[in-house]
Parts: C-alpha cells; structure tokens; sequence
C-alpha cells in the first residue's frame, strides 16, 4: 500500500465506513475493508504523532539550541486538529 497523506487517508477511512454501513457488503469483503481501515488508522495515528512531535519542538525553542519540550495536551491538540479537519 503507498503511503497516503493524512487528508487522503481519513477520505478513505470515511468511504470505508459508508460500505460498512449500507449493508451491502460480504463478510469476505467486509474483513478486507475493516483491515484496510485498520491500516489507515495506524498511518494516521503515525501522522498525528509526529505533528505533535514538531509542534512541540517549535513551540518550546529557544535561542541557545536547546530543546525543552512541554507535552502539548492531547485532548486540546485533537480538538483543534479536528476544527481544521472539518474546514
């Protein structure tokens, strides 16, 4: 499977969950999806992770070089990532 970006990869996620959802679908085909999504929940789990990683760093520089990192709140930061998400 190519990596996908985050927009790309959520895009699928939403399709996936429409074929799940409208009953059509076989068990065979419905495992292969479920799979998938799994993937795709991962990637963009992976994704999430080390935006947060940079926003932390860029948040926290400073003038000598020296990283002090302050954990971002991991609720906050969902929240906002899920207000640009749904621009």
């Amino acid at each position: 499977m190519t990596p996908k970006t985050f927009e790309e990869s959520l895009a699928r996620l939403e399709e996936i969950l429409r074929q799940l959802d409208d009953g059509q679908t076989n068990l065979e085909t419905a495992l292969l999806r479920y799979e998938e999504g799994v993937g795709l929940l991962k990637h963009c789990h992976k994704i999430l992770e080390t935006a947060q990683r940079k926003i932390e760093i860029l948040r926290n520089g400073n003038d000598d070089n020296a990283l002090n990192i302050e954990l971002v709140d991991e609720k906050e930061f969902k929240t906002n990532l899920g207000k640009i998400v749904n621009e």
